[in-house]
C-alpha cells in the first residue's frame, strides 16, 4: 500500500524477498545492433517494386552497427534513466519497467499519437506483446456471450480487415464475439464500395447480434499487403 503514495523517486522497497542484486548471475548484457543506415530505402508505395534507383541508394557510409552495454548497476539516481541490471532483474510494479514505460509514453504521446486531446496526452499499458495487449483490451471492452444463456440481440461485434492477424480472432472467438470481415486493399479497410465498412454496416445482420462498437485494425504495415493507411 505505501507504493500508491508519494513519488516513486523517493520510494524504498522493504519488503521480503527482493533477492540482493549481487547475487544475480549476470555482470553485463551486451549486443550488437543494426542502425538505420544499414537499411535500403523503400518506395513509398509498396506494392511497387524497388527501382534500380533505390537499390543502389544508401542512408550513409558510416558503421552499420552500434554496441550496447547494459552495467550491472548504474550510478545514476533518475528512475527514469537507471537502466541496469540491478532494476531490470528486480522485482517491480505492475506499471512496468520505469525507463521502459516512460520512453514509451514519450513516444507514442509525441509521434504516434500528438493529437489526442488528453491532459498530458494518452496513458499507456505496457503489455508482454500484441497478443497479450489485444487480450486486455478485448476484456476490457466487451463482454462475454454465451449461446446457451444469453439472448442473440446482446451478443457484440468486432469488425476486423478480411484478412486479420489470426490471434486476435482467436481472442475474440471464446468471448462469444460476432467477428465480421471488412474488405481492404493497399491502403487498409475500405470505407466504401462492396464488402467496405458503409456496406457492412448498411446491411448489417441482426440475425447474428447486434451492430459492433469495436474495430480491429493495423494502420501501419498491413499484412499480406505491407501497407500503411491512407489519410
Amino acid at each position: 500500500m505505501l507504493l500508491l503514495y508519494g513519488p516513486l523517486q523517493t520510494k524504498t522497497l522493504i519488503a521480503l524477498g527482493l533477492p540482493n542484486y549481487n547475487n544475480f548471475p549476470f555482470d553485463t548484457l551486451e549486443a550488437i545492433t543494426a542502425l538505420p543506415q544499414r537499411f535500403t530505402p523503400t518506395p513509398n508505395k509498396p506494392v511497387d517494386p524497388p527501382s534500380e534507383q533505390l537499390r543502389a541508394t544508401t542512408l550513409s557510409s558510416d558503421s552499420t552497427s552500434s554496441r550496447v552495454v547494459v552495467p550491472k548497476a548504474a550510478e545514476t539516481v533518475d528512475i527514469l534513466r537507471k537502466i541496469d541490471l540491478k532494476s531490470a532483474l528486480q522485482y517491480g510494479t505492475a506499471q512496468g519497467y520505469p525507463p521502459l514505460y516512460s520512453f514509451l509514453r514519450q513516444f507514442a504521446t509525441e509521434n504516434m499519437h500528438p493529437n489526442v486531446p488528453y491532459a498530458g496526452g494518452p496513458e499507456i499499458i505496457v503489455t508482454c506483446g500484441s497478443t497479450d495487449g489485444f487480450a486486455k483490451t478485448i476484456e476490457a471492452l466487451s463482454n462475454v456471450w454465451n449461446e446457451d444463456r444469453d439472448w442473440i440481440r446482446d451478443r457484440e461485434g468486432l469488425l476486423v480487415e478480411e484478412f486479420c492477424y489470426m490471434n486476435a480472432i482467436q481472442t475474440g472467438r471464446p468471448r462469444g464475439l460476432n467477428i465480421v470481415p471488412v474488405a481492404i486493399d493497399a491502403e487498409g479497410m475500405l470505407a466504401g464500395g462492396k464488402g467496405g465498412l458503409e456496406d457492412v454496416l448498411e446491411h448489417w445482420d441482426y440475425k447474428r447480434g447486434k451492430r459492433p462498437h469495436l474495430i480491429y485494425t493495423v494502420t501501419w504495415v498491413i499484412l499480406l499487403i505491407s501497407g500503411s493507411a491512407g489519410n
